[in-house]
């Protein structure tokens, strides 16, 4: 048997193990196109209309032959349907050449993830400490959810708040989640050796099929390739909107709410009423700053207003590293506090400096709806990004209904 017998012979299998299934055409000759190209160790660009079946197409080749795969998804419905529907029903009907079941996972951003430093921090607050406890944003009701979350985090094995049967408020879960412009990893982080996000990172690194959604593939080729590690083959489903999520994801952006959150991470740790009000003020100047400009593309150079803003930012959050950085501290969890602003402020400040000295490739304007601009910097291209993170790197599979053949 060849080896593309093999895969349409266990297509068929997985076929006849769904009710009322039919086999389908379409299906069969994408199958053997994605092992083709697996095997050729090439690329391909497949158009899958609806009814193709096209996630046991490309899944299929891809457990069979043994690669490493990262299936990056558009949307959570996609994602979620291959988490709870395709890769468990092929664990049970699916017989791999070796006899042994192949592993998946799923990987989320870093702030899907319960953060147990944050959890300890505001349950270790005592309720008369009013004053901080404003500052993480909780109130009675608040702390009463993280009561429950830290439950929680006691009996889960993943930490995915999606898992959770009851919604917390949104002004708790952002006191319980880092992103990773805040996170300053594992080694720095007392619970690093319990932490959810990192357990999710070690599980996807030795799974044979990763699903993620593009946003963190594109964090991943920004990182050149720390977030998931080598892999042979990468299939980009519902790649129509590849080209834009990654000129999203490898660009930068600013805005207020962005400002706000930078000034609040300060605002926990060390006491300056003169820069806390610079700080917060800056926030409400980009506001009014990017309204006139929005929807338009800002050529270079940036106009003069724009430029004093962004400068006098960047002085007012040197000042605060500055500050921050300086503050004698004995206590652990306030220790924490402290890291996480000083990574907050080095990022915000590494954005400035690319809005200030942007790149000739690079492109800036200004998004979002009234009330909610920000001002963002991507690639003109996304090609070269493409083709040094991807296309030279491993076996890449794009596919979708819409996807443009050229």
């Amino acid at each position: 048997m060849t080896n593309d017998e093999a895969v349409l012979a266990a297509l068929d299998t997985v076929t006849a193990a769904i009710p009322n299934a039919e086999h389908r055409q379409g299906q069969r000759e994408m199958a053997s196109l994605v092992n083709t190209t697996i095997r050729r160790g090439t690329s391909a660009v497949i158009r899958a209309g609806t009814g193709t079946g096209k996630t046991l197409a490309y899944l299929i080749p891809s457990i069979v032959s043994g690669n490493s795969t990262v299936v990056v998804t558009a949307t959570k419905a996609l994602q979620d349907q291959l988490a709870h529907k395709d890769l468990p029903f092929l664990e049970l009907h699916l017989d791999t050449p070796s006899g042994a079941p192949f592993t998946w996972a799923v990987l989320k951003g870093r702030s899907n993830y319960l953060c147990r430093q944050r959890v300890a921090e505001i349950g270790g607050l005592p309720s008369t400490d009013r004053v901080q406890l404003s500052l993480e944003g909780i109130n009675d009701e608040g702390r009463a959810e993280v009561e429950r979350l830290s439950a929680w985090a006691d009996s889960t094995i993943s930490g995915d708040l999606t898992e959770l049967d009851w919604s917390p408020s949104e002004s708790t879960l952002r006191a319980v989640t880092v992103s990773s412009d805040e996170c300053p990893g594992a080694a720095q982080c007392p619970q690093g050796e319990s932490c959810f996000a990192e357990f999710a990172r070690y599980n996807a690194a030795s799974a044979d099929v990763v699903v993620v959604n593009a946003h963190l593939y594109g964090l991943n080729i920004a990182a050149d390739g720390a977030l998931l590690g080598d892999h042979d083959v990468v299939i980009f489903d519902e790649a129509h909107v590849l080209e834009d999520v990654m000129s999203d994801t490898v660009g930068v952006e600013l805005s207020p709410g962005r400002l706000a959150r930078v000034a609040t991470a300060v605002r926990r740790i060390a006491v300056d009423p003169d820069l806390d009000a610079d700080l917060s003020a800056q926030a409400d100047d980009l506001t009014a700053l990017l309204e006139p400009y929005a929807g338009e593309r800002i050529l270079p150079p940036l106009p003069a207003a724009m430029t004093d803003l962004l400068n006098n930012v960047r002085s007012s959050q040197s000042r605060a590293l500055t500050l921050v950085s300086e503050l004698s501290i004995d206590d652990v969890d306030a220790q924490q506090r402290r890291l996480r602003a000083q990574v907050t402020l080095t990022r915000a400040i590494d954005t400035l400096d690319r809005f200030l000295s942007p790149s000739t490739a690079d492109v800036i304007f200004v998004s979002g709806a009234p009330g909610s601009r920000r001002l963002e910097l991507a690639p003109l291209d996304v090609g070269p990004t493409l083709a040094d993170g991807v296309w030279s790197q491993r076996t890449a599979i794009l596919t979708s209904a819409t996807v443009p053949m050229t």
